[in-house]
């Protein structure tokens, strides 16, 4: 590239082909793309911001808009600070609502696990401590009682069930 924008500085009106040549007699790998991208940083030929160019005007036509090189991403983090909500945003931007919350969580602002304020990033979860309720033998039968009345709602409530289908099959 540094070959290019030399030999250009030197002649502005140099052709690729030449260029090619000159480049081939010293070893240098030289494409179309690299000459093009050469004559814009010298402003030789004029070249549009990204997104704004002749292909996204034409497909911007096509499609019933303006290319202006803003993207759907930058008007959501513009309205993610102004305190829409997810739904709102995507309604007033033309995006689905997962690409409003994959821009949010981006920005870290995702309010749970990823929120900044408490310092932590998406991952592993908290460890919980243990619990205290199994100290002592108290504890140890307090919870065997606890699994026993668990157990006598469940085995009630499958019962309950048992009996409505056998109502309504039988």
């Amino acid at each position: 590239m540094a070959f290019l924008v030399d030999s250009l500085e030197k002649n502005r009106s140099a052709s690729y082909a030449d260029l090619k040549a000159k480049a081939d007699e010293k070893k240098l790998a030289v494409y179309p793309i690299m000459f093009g991208r050469a004559q814009a940083l010298l402003g030789i030929v004029k070249s549009a911001k990204r997104g704004t160019g002749k292909f996204a005007r034409a497909t911007a036509a096509k499609q019933g808009r303006v290319a202006t090189g803003y993207t759907k991403s930058d008007e959501i983090r513009e309205l993610l600070t102004s305190g829409m909500s997810a739904n709102e945003i995507a309604k007033r931007v033309g995006a689905k609502v997962g690409l409003v919350y994959n821009v949010k969580s981006r920005m870290g602002l995702t309010g749970k696990r990823g929120d900044v304020a408490g310092g932590r990033r998406p991952g592993r979860p908290r460890q919980v401590a243990a619990s205290t309720s199994l100290d002592g033998l108290a504890g140890i039968v307090a919870a065997v009682q606890s699994g026993e009345k668990e157990r006598s709602r469940m085995r009630a409530a499958l019962e309950r069930i048992q009996g409505v289908l056998a109502d309504v099959l039988g």
